[in-house]
């Protein structure tokens, strides 16, 4: 697969939305269209020669003698190996998502299982965040770890609406991918 074929990919399935949602209802809509970003980065990381992993579990760092062994996020990416990125995958990311996605990156970050040179990332389709919470996540993550997460919104054409969902064909034109996000995507896989 090349990177070309992945992005046509992401068009045809997002072109797909609307039928679906015609012949099996909005909750399988809503599914399928995270997945539509979810297929994304999986297939880029392959692509691009990277081994992404789903459900690879990894344990926290043992507080008070209690640990867990469910830690992960949706894409663990691995470059010869290693665990080099982890990758939270939205359709849109509002405050909720982000917050939830940040304290998980703690987590992983402090994992004994988790390189110390992981890079953090989102990819989503639409900012449905408010700038102050936007904002504050980003830089309670880098208090915290000392690192940056990377945040890439593949449908920056306009802020997020319910009103305005992903497989309303009529809205088509708000989730085209934007050519730019992407090279930066993938630049920071490359990083």
């Amino acid at each position: 697969m090349t990177l070309n074929e992945a992005t046509a990919l992401y068009e045809k399935e997002v072109n797909e939305l609307p039928q679906i949602h015609h012949e099996l209802g909005g909750g399988v809509a809503r599914n399928r269209s995270g997945l539509v970003y979810e297929n994304l980065i999986r297939r880029t990381c392959e692509a691009l020669g990277f081994d992404p992993r789903k459900n690879d579990y990894k344990k926290t760092e043992v507080v008070d003698g209690s640990c867990l062994s469910n830690l992960q996020v949706d894409w663990h990416v691995y470059d010869n190996g290693k665990m080099a990125k982890a990758i939270e995958s939205k359709a849109y990311l509002d405050a909720c998502y982000l917050k939830r996605a940040i304290m998980d990156f703690i987590e992983l970050d402090n994992s004994p299982e988790v390189p110390n040179d992981v890079q953090y990332a989102i990819v989503a389709g639409q900012n449905a965040c408010g700038k102050e919470a936007f904002a504050y996540y980003q830089a309670f993550f880098t208090k915290i770890t000392g690192k940056k997460v990377e945040i890439f919104f593949l449908n920056p054409q306009r802020k997020r609406s319910s009103l305005r969902a992903i497989y309303n064909e009529k809205y088509r034109e708000d989730f085209t991918l934007s050519s730019e996000v992407y090279a930066n995507f993938t630049n920071f896989l490359h990083s």
